[in-house]
């Protein structure tokens, strides 16, 4: 499994897992928002990721991804390299 991207725009990791899943890769969204926050310190801030779930679909997937991208620098927004 590799990271292809992070975000605190839960809608944003969403759109991209069903963009992948759309092209035949398989994904899935760690830390989404439905998950407990039990355990947490405060202060510590965790994103929503987009994982492919086979290491050889990540070249494909950011190839898929990057035109999405655009307008997400600065954001607290960017793809993986996990």
């Amino acid at each position: 499994m590799r990271k292809v991207f992070e975000s605190h725009r839960q809608e944003k990791v969403g759109h991209f897992h069903s963009i992948l899943e759309q092209n035949g890769i398989a994904s899935m969204i760690k830390n989404d928002a439905s998950a407990s926050i039990d355990g947490i310190m405060p202060g510590e801030l965790i994103l929503p990721e987009l994982w492919v779930m086979e290491d050889d679909d990540y070249d494909r997937a950011i190839e898929i991804l990057t035109p999405f991208y655009e307008g997400t620098a600065g954001d607290g927004e960017g793809s993986g390299g996990a």
